[in-house]
């Protein structure tokens, strides 16, 4: 359990943050005798789950939906988190690994790029394509 100001370190967003969250009920906590305001591990989890998905630059109402299915469905907030966590690794792996081509694809004429293309299958040179745009540079133009 954690009292607002370390969650707040621990997830490293402001009190404030916290506390518009939890008015907007995206956030709930529990109260002490002494009126302390206490949040879970399942808030810590959820509250990097609502930071994620502002990275992606969803707006508070689209994330209060998604968090409104995952609430229905009894999926943990913590399940989330982790599975996103991996997929943004494995993203960023396959980013880091697409730097390394693209000094190799530029590199080859118009014919090696056509022989290329035929022999990946289409789900690949679709990602490697929309990875290359993405990245500022389209290697099979």
């Amino acid at each position: 359990m954690y009292r607002i100001g370390e969650l707040a370190n621990v997830a490293n967003v402001s009190k404030r943050t916290i506390d518009y969250y939890t008015q907007l009920g995206l956030l709930t906590y529990e109260r002490t005798e002494s009126n302390y305001r206490f949040y879970s591990e399942e808030a810590l989890q959820r509250l990097k789950l609502i930071e994620l998905y502002k990275k992606e630059k969803l707006s508070l109402e689209e994330i209060r939906a998604r968090l409104q299915v995952f609430d229905e469905q009894k999926v943990s907030a913590t399940d989330v988190s982790h599975k996103m966590h991996e997929i943004f690794e494995q993203l960023h792996l396959v980013e880091d690994r697409l730097l390394e081509l693209k000094p190799l694809l530029s590199k080859l004429n118009e014919q090696q790029l056509k022989v290329l293309t035929k022999t990946m299958s289409l789900q690949c040179a679709t990602l490697i394509h929309t990875l290359s745009i993405l990245l500022g540079d389209n290697p099979f133009k």
